[in-house]
């Protein structure tokens, strides 16, 4: 369903003659705020590529959330302040990183041309256009729509603010489900939690 079509589903939805596009057009990007601000689904997942520039690396704009941060087969450690400034600089091979602001810090600070992998999770577009469409408007109009609708219950003192609340919570439960049985449905590997040397 595109932007155009989920603000008419919207105002239909609820059905007042004082509700301007304007503001069902709010209200739907609250509702996406809200859902990425709960939902970490596999849909959701990115990745990128990048080296270090002066020691850091601005983080992308639509992130949420790091999954986890590679350099070759190492997976590297997220730290505290403190634990990564009594780690030594390098350079060298990176083993752990710190997030501030909107860029990263590794140490040992890796060589300027080492590839640097990051799984993150990200923020979908907003919609501006009748056009647009995104995740949530193809794959989720319940949960955006019901968000929605519940901003909008809540702003009119609306009786019907209990149903379109439990309506959201159903939808959303449904996404997580849904993600969490995709997550398992294919063969998985068990890896040993300890290795032990042979005799």
């Amino acid at each position: 369903m595109n932007y155009g079509d989920l603000k008419n589903y919207l105002r239909t939805l609820v059905n007042r003659t004082d509700f301007p596009d304007t503001l069902a057009a709010q209200f739907i990007e609250q509702s996406q705020v809200r859902i990425e601000r709960r939902l970490r689904l596999t849909a959701m997942e990115r990745f990128v590529d990048f080296t270090l520039t002066n020691g850091a690396f601005r983080v992308p704009s639509d992130l949420l959330d790091i999954i986890d941060i590679w350099t070759g087969s190492r997976e590297m450690e997220r730290v505290d302040t403190s634990r990564y400034l009594k780690t030594s600089e390098g350079p060298g091979e990176p083993r752990v990183f710190f997030q501030s602001g909107h860029k990263l810090y590794m140490r040992p600070v890796p060589p300027a041309d080492m590839p640097v992998k990051m799984r993150y999770y990200a923020a979908q577009p907003r919609l501006a256009t009748n056009a647009d469409t995104n995740l949530w408007s193809l794959s989720a109009v319940d949960a955006l729509i019901y968000g929605a609708a519940e901003l909008a219950g809540d702003y009119y003192e609306d009786e019907r603010l209990a149903r379109y609340s439990q309506k959201f919570e159903t939808s959303m439960l449904e996404l997580e489900e849904q993600s969490y049985r995709e997550d398992f449905s294919g063969p998985m590997t068990v890896s040993a939690s300890y290795s032990y040397p042979e005799d």
